[in-house]
């Protein structure tokens, strides 16, 4: 791996200092920014000056720009010290264009991405220009991602080529492959090999499921999301709280199981009033409630390990008014007396503020919340535990079981447009940013992106770095939480099927809707989504997404009688 990986701490600070300020200088994605249709942003093209380090004792300043083009296959070489055989190949294949005249230097790929990516795309730029210093990049920046769905969405439409590439949520997939704006990439992944197999792999589902549509690749996975819970380890293992517990309620402390073990530890530890390492109360528990992830994570979550199924299988009718859609509220309504009050109405960020303090048990979130948690700045660096999320317990063929699975919002990926004027070149340089040793230094570099590749994890050439930025605890866990991840609804219209699920379900934890109203609306809404883009060509999508659900989730919906 290249060097400094673990060493530069400094350059991975970000939420706790910008939560503390009351500025949110990054948005992880929502459902409920399409209720109502973005306005467009004012685009800044950033043309950024960087100084890198190439050795320990010497740095060189370079100009931060890029382009693309095709070419034949690149020579096989023995990769540069310090460079993996993936980053190798796409240096080779860009020196292969420019040898061929198919590419020429100061050819230029411009890159459209929302603005909390920007540090992470920098520091691949950093090395690219060591290794390529011809080829320029240019990145086009807006500030949230509806800013960044509204752009692209218009390029569709324009066909200006203004950009060549663009950072998206998997959540948008199928609105963008089907707007025409998105180029099929199987046939550079067969020619220069991204390292999609073997150790190095991204770990499946994720790298099918944020990347393929309709059984086409169209995008490089950038990202993962996949949510774990955390928790205040300090707290869960204190001896005189395990026997009061355990006397209260006759069941032991621990990491729980089940949603309804969880229950009552939140209200356990909500009821003894204690106060946080911030001064503050702490809550029991903190779980997305509020209008734009409340739908599409928690509630979710808990519906689909109770065995709930969106859409039916074989007509596309709504699934979410049924028992499992019932109980998925029961769980959040009988969990919200021990959340803070601003589990209901805040934005994401007040999740992330209240576990850094030590103001919450447990609570769930993205990769990024642990490697929050882990800063020097965090109130519960040394105490901050991560685990699977707690599942449901289902019966399957007479016998009772717990289900287990983890929601996988958001997921950056990245797709070629279909209107670029350099699309091998632009495919080549983010070969390269998310090759195993550009990749590692572009994530704990910045917030947003979050590890994907499974030699991360295992290999020790690369897990130290990792434990460094997010906690050793945290590594295996997540390895685990990815193998049981489930994907974003990846069908087109996906953010306004979760759109209107997220407010209702908003609107239930709230009091202004009961849940079966709330129920009933979302699957009204949701039959009209589906009828205007068009039932058969919902089904076939939905029917090849739940293909990449978990082993367990699809056993549950054959033994209902849904699959």
């Amino acid at each position: 791996m290249l060097e400094n990986v673990s060493e530069k701490v400094s350059r991975r600070k970000f939420l706790v200092t910008s939560i503390g300020a009351g500025v949110i200088g990054i948005i992880i994605g929502a459902a409920g920014a399409w209720l109502a249709k973005p306005e467009v942003a004012a685009e800044r093209t950033i043309t950024k000056t960087v100084t890198h380090e190439v050795t320990k004792t010497a740095t060189v300043t370079k100009t931060v720009t890029a382009t693309a083009t095709t070419t034949a296959p690149p020579p096989t070489t023995t990769p540069t010290v310090g460079l993996d055989p993936v980053a190798q190949r796409a240096i080779d294949g860009v020196k292969a264009l420019l040898a061929s005249g198919k590419a020429k230097p100061g050819d230029t790929i411009r890159i459209l991405h929302v603005a909390g990516s920007r540090a992470n795309l920098e520091k691949a730029i950093e090395y690219w220009y060591k290794y390529v210093p011809d080829i320029k990049v240019e990145l086009i920046t807006l500030g949230q991602e509806p800013d960044v769905y509204t752009k692209a969405m218009q390029e569709a439409v324009t066909k200006t080529g203004t950009f060549d590439a663009v950072t998206i949520m998997s959540t948008w997939l199928g609105d963008i492959v089907e707007s025409g704006l998105a180029r099929p990439i199987d046939d550079f992944f067969s020619k220069y090999d991204p390292g999609y197999t073997g150790d190095i792999a991204p770990i499946e589902p994720l790298a099918s499921y944020t990347t393929i549509y309709k059984g086409k690749r169209y995008a490089l996975t950038y990202d993962s999301d996949v949510f774990t819970l955390s928790y205040r380890k300090d707290l869960l293992t204190d001896p005189k709280l395990k026997d009061q517990f355990k006397s209260e309620y006759g069941m032991e402390l621990k990491i729980p199981d089940t949603w309804e073990e969880l229950i009552k530890m939140a209200e356990f530890f909500t009821k003894l009033n204690l106060t946080a390492p911030s001064g503050g109360k702490v809550w029991g528990a903190y779980f997305y409630a509020e209008p734009r992830f409340a739908g599409y994570i928690t509630w979710l979550n808990i519906f689909i390990e109770a065995g709930g199924i969106l859409f039916d299988l074989n007509t596309m009718d709504p699934k979410i008014d049924t028992k499992e859609g019932r109980y998925a509220f029961d769980i959040m309504l009988q969990l919200k007396p021990y959340m803070p009050p601003e589990a209901v109405t805040a934005s994401w960020a007040d999740l992330y503020d209240k576990f850094v303090k030590g103001e919450t048990v447990f609570t769930a979130a993205w990769p990024s919340l642990s490697k929050e948690a882990h800063r020097p700045t965090s109130l519960v660096k040394d105490v901050a535990g991560s685990a699977v999320l707690p599942g449901v317990e289902v019966e399957v063929g007479g016998k009772k079981e717990i289900v287990k699975a983890a929601p996988n919002p958001v997921n950056w990926v990245v797709i070629i447009s279909n209107y670029s004027k350099h699309p091998e070149l632009t495919y080549l340089f983010f070969q390269f940013a998310t090759s195993p040793d550009i990749g590692a230094e572009a994530i704990l570099t910045g917030v947003i992106l979050d590890p994907f590749r499974r030699c991360w994890f295992v290999d020790p050439k690369y897990r130290p770095a990792f434990e460094k930025g997010y906690g050793p605890e945290f590594i295996d866990i997540y390895m685990k939480s990815l193998e049981i991840s489930f994907p974003d609804l990846l069908i087109r219209g996906g953010p306004e099927y979760l759109g209107k699920l997220t407010m209702n379900v908003n609107a239930v934890m709230a009091g202004t809707k009961d849940p079966e109203t709330a129920l009933s609306d979302t699957a009204a809404d949701w039959d009209s989504i589906t009828k205007k883009y068009g039932v058969d060509s919902q089904l076939e999508a939905w029917k090849a997404l739940t293909e990449l659900f978990p082993d367990q989730v699809k056993k549950v919906w054959k033994a209902k009688g849904y699959m």
